[in-house]
């Protein structure tokens, strides 16, 4: 609707309309007048037509065309892009949490039981190997979906999203224009970037365990979850303000002159605030990890250690060449192995952890999936 406000605002200088578009064939005098009759309470007759009145007819027809089109692109578009993630995250949880309890050995490089299966804290942890089930599956939906939004330009399209570009975050930092108003970013600018710009981030940056993180690593790391931040944070609380604080969205658009039993509202509010909730959660999980032996006393954290040669000399005397090679090509690479599991409230915090992260993805994916239900 935007595009066809401000295009229509110039029709009345459009003296005759030629605009080759496929698809649409020119409109025949009596198409013409009878569509002037629906548009304008005066008598409009075809022969007495002047060239203006037949141009105006023909260009609405063909912007009508343009706006539909867009308008057709953008819903398909967000549609194939939230379901992609939405089984990106839904198949990486599901895929990672069962090799963890019936695929991986519970036993350590020294050949001992664990008491716990080694799970991770974080979905980016579990799909670091680009090898695996679930990081395959989460890279593939993941970055198809953010492809598939990225291109949509759903929060100019669609009524229910459309803020108007006059709401302008970060107002004055970037100066002034030659007009002398304030540079800044529109926050309509924001949803359209941030969400499939951090997947990206996301899905293509590996987050390794946190024990054998070098400095390059923890660099990356916290690149990847800028990216998070940009996707599931910022998007959580630009919808938050376009839900509470905005006056110019429609909600509750009419479809088939009735509207859904459920309000819009409502819905979008309730997926948001649990993708909040689960942000929440997330954090305090994350705060108890780093923080909880230290600060609560809580037990009991993974253990890591590089292997020796005595370790290797064990498992030599046990017949264990395979392991031995493992452990050598780590201990060449300066990399830790585990060495006991995480148990107790910790394990409780890791597995919160992992599955607030997860849930806080598919809210805010479930989010776009409402936008374009109700749109």
């Amino acid at each position: 609707f935007w595009l066809k406000a401000s295009l229509a605002r110039q029709a009345r200088f459009v003296a005759q309309a030629s605009f080759p578009l496929a698809g649409i064939r020119p409109m025949t005098m009596e198409a013409s007048s009878e569509r002037f009759d629906k548009s304008s309470s005066a008598r409009f007759d075809p022969h007495h037509a002047t060239s203006w009145e037949i141009a105006r007819l023909d260009f609405e027809e063909r912007l009508d065309y343009i706006d539909g089109n867009m308008r057709m692109r953008a819903t398909s578009l967000l549609f194939v892009g939230s379901l992609c993630g939405l089984l990106g995250f839904s198949f990486a949880g599901f895929l990672g949490y069962w090799r963890q309890f019936t695929e991986v050995p519970r036993t350590n490089f020294r050949n001992e039981t664990m008491q716990h299966f080694y799970f991770p804290a974080t979905v980016s942890e579990m799909v670091d190997d680009p090898t695996s089930a679930e990081g395959k599956v989460f890279f593939a939906f993941v970055v198809t979906g953010a492809i598939c939004m990225l291109t949509s330009w759903y929060s100019w399209s669609l009524r229910n999203v459309y803020i108007g570009d006059d709401t302008i975050v970060f107002k004055g930092w970037l100066g002034v224009d030659r007009s002398g108003r304030p540079r800044g970013v529109a926050l309509m600018m924001l949803r359209q970037f941030l969400p499939p710009v951090g997947m990206m981030m996301v899905a293509c940056i590996r987050a390794p365990p946190q024990a054998n993180r070098t400095f390059t690593d923890i660099v990356s790391c916290c690149i990847h979850t800028l990216g998070a931040v940009m996707a599931i944070g910022g998007y959580a609380f630009i919808e938050l303000y376009t839900l509470v604080w905005d006056k110019n969205v429609v909600f509750d658009t009419k479809i088939h002159n009735a509207r859904m039993r459920c309000p819009e509202r409502l819905v979008r509010g309730i997926l948001i605030g649990l993708c909040l909730f689960s942000i929440l959660g997330f954090q305090t999980c994350g705060v108890i990890l780093n923080k909880g032996e230290k600060m609560f006393d809580i037990c009991c954290n993974d253990v890591w250690a590089t292997p020796t040669e005595a370790d290797n000399a064990l498992l030599k005397e046990k017949g264990l060449y395979g392991q031995v090679v493992i452990n050598e090509i780590a201990q060449f690479n300066h990399k830790k192995m585990l060495v006991q599991t995480a148990s107790g409230a910790f394990l409780g915090a890791k597995l919160g952890s992992y599955w607030f992260e997860v849930f806080s993805g598919l809210f805010m994916l479930a989010s776009h999936m409402a936008i374009w239900f109700y749109c």
